[in-house]
């Protein structure tokens, strides 16, 4: 009898399979200047709409000092009136013109500068979501790049987990998967989303992010926190064909 060439079936799913809840947008807001924080409304855990305010600082300094740099613009633009008009009847050298217009330059330039400062002196949420963490409170002082709070997108979730890497022979972006979380007991239909582009050689295995379906559980997706894990459901294709 003729042999014929078997193909090896797909390994099957390794028990106790692992994943970890991501939110697909999540952020740590630092603080874009150094100040006195006047307000924070937002706490851990509360939700916020895009565009709400989540820090606000005292900015009564930096108002003042755009203040100052528009008088000193509107200063210069007058000057430069004069001069212009001055040119016309050849009363002022050219020199003297280059400076006035060269006034109005550095006058825009340091008005521009303040109003950066002001636009940072209160952080909107850059979309709706969460608050996860808050490291500051109200009334400190922040120097410049200090970590303020962390948010997060709480309508989209992405599932990591890691995999056998000889998996990859038929685990392709699309396949679909399912994640059981253990704080709810509540089980998520999922899509692999992307597969990472490094195999661990000494675990012979490699990550995974699925994105999670919300759609059709939106009132128990809605329970779901960044952080919480539970088992992953991966069913190999048949080998029949």
């Amino acid at each position: 009898a003729s042999a014929a060439l078997a193909q090896p079936a797909p390994a099957a799913a390794p028990e106790g399979l692992r994943a970890q809840l991501v939110a697909v947008r999540h952020a740590v807001i630092s603080s874009e200047l150094a100040g006195k924080i006047s307000n924070l409304p937002v706490r851990e855990g509360q939700r916020f709409r895009q565009g709400e305010t989540l820090v606000a600082y005292d900015c009564a300094l930096h108002r003042a000092r755009l203040e100052r740099a528009g008088q000193a613009e509107s200063a210069a633009r007058k000057k430069l009136t004069v001069a212009e008009e001055l040119d016309k009847f050849g009363s002022i050298s050219q020199g003297d013109l280059v400076q006035a217009r060269a006034a109005v330059s550095v006058a825009q330039a340091e008005s521009g500068v303040e109003r950066v400062m002001v636009r940072r002196c209160t952080i909107a949420a850059p979309y709706a979501g969460r608050v996860g963490e808050t490291y500051v409170r109200a009334a400190e002082h922040v120097a410049e790049g200090k970590e303020l709070l962390s948010i997060y997108d709480d309508s989209a979730f992405e599932v990591e987990t890691i995999v056998p890497s000889r998996w990859l022979a038929w685990l392709k972006p699309g396949y679909p998967m399912a994640i059981t979380v253990d704080e709810t007991g509540q089980t998520h239909p999922a899509t692999v989303a992307r597969i990472a582009g490094t195999v661990d050689p000494l675990s012979q295995s490699v990550k995974i992010v699925g994105r999670l379906d919300n759609a059709p559980a939106a009132r128990e997706a809605s329970l779901l926190l960044p952080g919480m894990s539970g088992s992953v459901d991966i069913a190999p294709p048949t080998a029949s064909r």
